[in-house]
C-alpha cells in the first residue's frame, strides 16, 4: 500500500463482505496495551482485538474470524506484508518504545514537532504511524529512543559509555510480548482449534455484520 496513492482504509473485506474497521490512532494504542497484558489469555486477547477493530460486526464463524484477524493484523502493519518466515528467528529485540510508559514524551513530540494535539485531534492510524517514524531526533522520544537502542562499541570512551548506561537504566521499559510473536500465536490458535464462536459468546449461526 501507499499512502500517497491509495490513501487511507475505513474498511477492509472479509469473506466477500465490506466490514468497517476502528481507524482512529487511539484504537492502535490500546491493540498494543491489550495484547501486551500478561493477566489475558491468547483467546481473551482474540476477542478484545476484533471487538476493538470491529465493534459493529459478528465474528461467529471460524473461517470469517481468521480472515477478519488477518485483516485487523494488516491495518495495524499500515498496510505492510508481515516478515518473511523465518526471518529474525532465535533473536529478540526488545521493544524501543512504549505508548503506555512514554506517553508524555510522544504528547510532546507531536506537539513540538507537528503542532498536533493529541489528546484533541483525531488521526487515522496510518497517520498518526508515519508521522511518528517522522519525529526530529530533537525530541524527547527520539532521544530516549535512540538511548535504548544505542549499541555500545568495546572501545568507547569510559565515560561516554557510563553515560549511556546510565541513560538505559533510566529509561529501560519492562518486558513486553513482541507483537510479531502475538500474531502467530493467534493465528495459530484458530488454525489449531479456537472456537471464535465459543469465545465471542456467539452460536452456530454463519458470520454476519450486525445490523
Amino acid at each position: 500500500m501507499n499512502l500517497l496513492v491509495d490513501g487511507l482504509p475505513d474498511s477492509v473485506e472479509v469473506c466477500g463482505e465490506t466490514v468497517p474497521i476502528e481507524t482512529d490512532f487511539r484504537t492502535g494504542i490500546l491493540f498494543e496495551e491489550m495484547i501486551q497484558d500478561p493477566t489475558l489469555s491468547n483467546l481473551e486477547k482474540l476477542r478484545t482485538a476484533l471487538e476493538l477493530y470491529f465493534p459493529d460486526a459478528a465474528f461467529v464463524d471460524a473461517e470469517a474470524a481468521q480472515k477478519a484477524l488477518e485483516k485487523l493484523f494488516w491495518f495495524y502493519r499500515c498496510g505492510e506484508d508481515p516478515p518473511k518466515e523465518g526471518a529474525g528467528a532465535g533473536s529478540y529485540t526488545p521493544p524501543s518504545f512504549s505508548y503506555e510508559y512514554d506517553a508524555e514524551y510522544i504528547y510532546a513530540a507531536f506537539f513540538q514537532a507537528y503542532r498536533v494535539d493529541l489528546a484533541r485531534e483525531a488521526l487515522h492510524w496510518w497517520q498518526f504511524r508515519a508521522l511518528f517514524k517522522a519525529l526530529p531526533e530533537d525530541t524527547q522520544i527520539m532521544k530516549i529512543i535512540g538511548y535504548r537502542t544505542v549499541k555500545l562499541p568495546d572501545k568507547m570512551p569510559k565515560d561516554q559509555r557510563q553515560f549511556y548506561e546510565r541513560m538505559k537504566r533510566q529509561y529501560a521499559l519492562p518486558e513486553s510480548k513482541d507483537v510479531q510473536q502475538l500474531e502467530s500465536d493467534l493465528s495459530a490458535l484458530l488454525i489449531n482449534g479456537g472456537n471464535p464462536a465459543a469465545l465471542l459468546g456467539g452460536d452456530s449461526k454463519p458470520w454476519q455484520t450486525a445490523p
